[in-house]
């Protein structure tokens, strides 16, 4: 009786053993650098390329270059057992970025078990990443000057603007916070066009000239925003305070003035607001230097060539009555010079690699050193969808 007492106990010893091993196997997931790098299916025009902002621009580069051609942007793969839950693989994938973001600047994942809007939503939420409460960028637009649409509690679709317009490359910058991840999940894209373009925003501060870096960091620059009324008609043709702010002026007039904004009513119900950030910055994990703004991307420029303002008379009368959505100038309210916005254009462009997205992809930027933007694409179905994380301890300190 002893033996066999002695011999169920080991026995069952290592079947317990050996259910452990099966386990941590099948936990078991790797997040290693792909075998081949990926890039551009087709040569993506660049200057001269319709709906492109300032696209006759003589010192853009002709080509977006390829990913395939940098060592930018890497390309990684995570390895995990058959079987394996998303829990898991979310987890594993988060620690890995947590860890080498800030030394990849971005990173583009292909072949991930992610398939419709609501796997990426999923993967969000088991990551466990921060992504803010009702006052976040998943939920509402809160000022956003592009169009976007609310698809789950953590993802929004990546842009709803036209098709035919190219979404230059910037950081996402708005008034609810700094992410410091963009994460762009590609569910389906069309046979040609809808690029991503990354940028390496280390090398564009590197390549910017002396006298333009020191004289925004004196002086910063003026975020100037505009927004008709949805009761009137310009309301309807591209966006609105009620629907990308809050629903009533008390609401929307509170909610930017908490944010440090300058508020001004129009007789005709539009709103206008303005506020002065810094253009350089301190990276929040490493402390660099960074070129963390929206000049360019924020210029009335970015809109002069929208499709959604092509009608001669629609662009003449908003140019005469200063009504694009969105314009920059120096902190002091001065305009900033066309050559240096050319400059800065050159190069953002000479430093973005191009990659064109497949389905089940993942981009992930970190928001302070990458920029991510659109290629336009000819009508298709194109379906990427966006999330953004914060630091933790970011939603204590706005």
């Amino acid at each position: 009786l002893k033996l066999q007492f002695l011999y169920f106990i080991v026995n069952l010893s290592v079947r317990n053993m050996m259910r452990s091993v099966r386990l941590m196997s099948r936990r078991c997931v790797s997040i290693v650098a792909a075998e081949t790098r990926s890039g551009l299916d087709f040569p993506v025009q660049v200057r001269g390329r319709k709906h492109l902002p300032d696209c006759d621009n003589k010192l853009l580069p002709e080509f977006l270059k390829s990913a395939s051609e940098t060592d930018f942007l890497v390309n990684l793969k995570a390895i995990q057992d058959e079987g394996e839950g998303m829990e898991q693989w979310a987890k594993a994938l988060r620690k890995h970025i947590d860890a080498n973001i800030a030394k990849y600047g971005a990173v583009l994942l292909r072949g991930t078990p992610l398939k419709t809007p609501d796997d990426f939503s999923k993967f969000i939420e088991l990551s466990g990443w921060q992504t803010k409460g009702d006052d976040d960028f998943a939920r509402a637009m809160q000022a956003r000057s592009m169009t976007s649409t609310c698809v789950s509690q953590y993802a929004r679709t990546a842009s709803d603007d036209h098709h035919n317009y190219t979404i230059e490359p910037h950081h996402e910058y708005h008034t609810v916070g700094f992410p410091n991840l963009i994460l762009l999940f590609c569910e389906s894209c069309p046979e040609t066009g809808g690029e991503w373009p990354v940028g390496n925003g280390r090398q564009i501060l590197k390549e910017l000239r002396p006298e333009v870096v020191e004289k925004f960091s004196k002086l910063g620059a003026r975020y100037c925003l505009y927004y008709p009324s949805k009761n009137s008609a310009e309301g309807a043709r591209y966006n609105n305070w009620e629907t990308n702010l809050l629903p009533t002026k008390e609401e929307t007039e509170n909610y930017l003035k908490d944010r440090g904004y300058t508020v001004e009513w129009q007789a005709d119900g539009g709103l206008r607001y303005w506020q002065n950030f810094p253009a350089v910055r301190e990276h929040p994990v490493t402390g660099e230097k960074v070129w963390f703004n929206q000049i360019h991307a924020h210029h009335k420029s970015f809109y002069e060539c929208h499709p959604n303002f092509a009608d001669p008379n629609v662009w003449s009368e908003v140019a005469e009555q200063n009504k694009w959505p969105v314009d920059c100038m120096y902190g002091d309210g001065t305009p900033i010079e066309q050559e240096v916005l050319d400059h800065i254009r050159e190069v953002v462009w000479r430093n973005c690699v191009g990659v064109t997205p497949k389905t089940g992809d993942l981009l992930i930027c970190d928001n302070w050193i990458a920029l991510h933007g659109r290629i336009s694409f000819p009508t298709g179905m194109r379906k990427v969808y966006a999330a953004t994380v914060f630091h933790e301890d970011d939603e204590d300190d706005e």
